[in-house]
């Protein structure tokens, strides 16, 4: 081995030794390539839900749903010693190399085994929820989440739901369910994330019957009202790495006492017989009340000019009971000429298919 590369492991090891205490100094270290690998740890495009497959048979990458996610790490030298590698430590996705990056490098240590757990986005980028990992009671934490009723749809209705949810500011949060243990035989591996939604997701499909276009009149949904839901929550989660022997913890403790919110839909949308989405949101887990009602108002236009304007008003609990978390919600309304009719569906986030399909 050349001098040059037996001072970067000697530098690299002695650093990785130092734990969460590791400084600037190894990002003056050269990488070595080996066949296309990197000793530098390097994380891949990490997938969510178990992993979504979307209609064109292409994996749901993190990248295209969060810019950011945070790592923790622990490294196991082959002398049994734990080390604390990453500490809440943010990566970011760079679309110009096409990878997630971070700063100052990590490297791999022959010898020794790795376990890493992570989450998205990052907790600095988000102003209103902190991330801990607890290693007495071995669970991360997300205290604070908050949601203000963000829709995807507020402005204009789309055929489908887009499916992300980087253009409103409520946070999709995303964990690493399992963890990823590297062992010693495999240290050049990129480690790769498989994240899973924790909250759920809200859909409302609107179309109207075909005994209204048929006849030559239009549909407009003037406004759509959904409410109320709880916007605060507490989210925790038992980590792998450390055996807990009573976990008494519920993964989500909702605060009731915090201002609720109004979900609100597309205004003055036309609406087709083949149907539009008008609401795609997230929604904390919460169970559904008698206080949660739909409220629509609509009007119809014939084609000599009259406007026809109608309100209706049901209970949100006939059609759920409750939204749990990484599930997704579709309310179908229908709007016929005299009376509306509704119905509901639920799958999870990773069956794309049915999340788009009418229920009759």
């Amino acid at each position: 081995m050349k001098a040059g590369h037996r001072l970067v492991w000697l530098l690299a090891g002695a650093l990785l030794l130092a734990g969460c205490q590791y400084d600037g100094v190894v990002t003056e270290l050269l990488e070595e390539s080996r066949g296309g690998d990197t000793l530098a740890i390097s994380f891949g495009n990490g997938v969510i839900d178990a992993p979504v497959r979307t209609k064109a048979g292409q994996l749901s990458l993190l990248s295209e749903h969060t810019s950011s996610m945070g790592v923790w790490g622990w490294q196991t030298t082959k002398d049994e010693l734990v080390v604390c590698l990453f500490l809440n430590q943010e990566v970011t996705y760079n679309p110009e190399l096409d990878q997630w990056t971070y700063s100052p490098a990590k490297y791999w240590e022959t010898g020794s085994s790795y376990k890493f757990y992570a989450y998205a986005p990052h907790g600095k980028s988000v102003t209103d929820a902190t991330v801990t990992i607890n290693d007495e009671t071995g669970h991360i934490n997300i205290q604070g989440i908050t949601l203000n009723g963000d829709n995807t749809m507020s402005t204009t209705a789309q055929p489908q739901p887009l499916g992300t949810f980087k253009s409103v500011h409520d946070t999709d949060w995303m964990i690493d369910r399992t963890g990823q243990f590297i062992p010693k035989e495999r240290i050049h591996t990129r480690v790769t994330f498989n994240m899973q939604h924790i909250l759920a997701k809200f859909n409302v499909m609107v179309k109207a019957s075909t005994a209204i276009t048929e006849s030559g009149n239009q549909v407009v949904l003037d406004s759509l009202a959904i409410g109320d839901f709880l916007s605060k929550a507490d989210f925790s989660q038992k980590l792998n790495r450390t055996p807990v022997s009573t976990d008494t913890l519920q993964e989500w403790v909702i605060d009731s006492l915090h201002q609720h919110y109004t979900l609100y839909g597309t205004k003055d949308a036309t609406v087709p017989s083949s149907g539009c989405c008008v609401i795609e949101s997230l929604l904390l887990p919460q169970n559904v009340t008698a206080s949660q009602q739909v409220y629509i108002s609509y009007s119809i236009h014939s084609e000599g000019g009259r406007v026809e304007h109608f309100t209706y008003l049901f209970d949100l609990d006939d059609a759920f009971t409750k939204f749990e978390s990484a599930n997704n919600y579709t309310l179908h309304i229908t709007i016929g000429p005299e009376i509306i009719t509704f119905d509901a569906g639920s799958t999870l986030w990773d069956n794309e298919p049915a999340r788009h399909s009418w229920i009759n």
